[in-house]
């Protein structure tokens, strides 16, 4: 039996700066590799992504939504994991906030953009953060499936 698993995921940025979170080896989704904010979407959830992803950024990094601005769903990306479909729901957005709160995650860091692509991360962050780094004001959302470990997007228009 296939099972879901659905989880949303904030990129902040502060000037040039984006916060990562370096995840705990204790974790068992991508233990020790840096990552966005995020989890997953809890059940009365399900219809608002974004109040899933309100509320992991406050939980992980006391960041409130009231000191976030411009925050958008910019990417849904699919995977299949053995017997589960993950589907995340990626944001982007700027805040202001410098500090944040510890997190037993991971720890945060505020990363120069132009060197988040030399972390390790899980394949499927490194390729999203490619694409954005090449679309950075496109407005679009896309949809990235993994095939074959490459990602293919498509642009989700109505």
């Amino acid at each position: 039996m296939i099972k879901m698993r659905i989880m949303t995921g904030a990129y902040l940025f502060n000037d040039s700066k984006l916060l990562m979170m370096k995840r705990s080896k204790e974790r068992a989704i991508a233990p020790n590799l840096w990552t966005g904010i995020g989890g997953h979407v809890e059940a009365n959830e399900h219809s608002s992504p974004e109040e899933s992803c309100l509320r992991e950024i406050f939980e992980e990094t006391g960041i409130r939504s009231n000191e976030i601005e411009g925050l958008e769903l910019r990417y849904i990306v699919l995977r299949r994991s053995k017997d589960e479909i993950r589907q995340h729901y990626i944001y982007f957005g700027n805040t202001s906030k410098i500090n944040f709160i510890n997190s037993d995650e991971g720890t945060l860091h505020w990363i120069d953009f132009s060197e988040v692509l030399n972390l390790k991360m899980p394949l499927t962050v490194k390729y999203m953060i490619e694409h954005f780094s090449n679309n950075p004001d496109e407005q679009s959302v896309f949809i990235g499936s993994v095939n074959h470990s490459k990602m293919e997007w498509s642009c989700l228009i109505d």
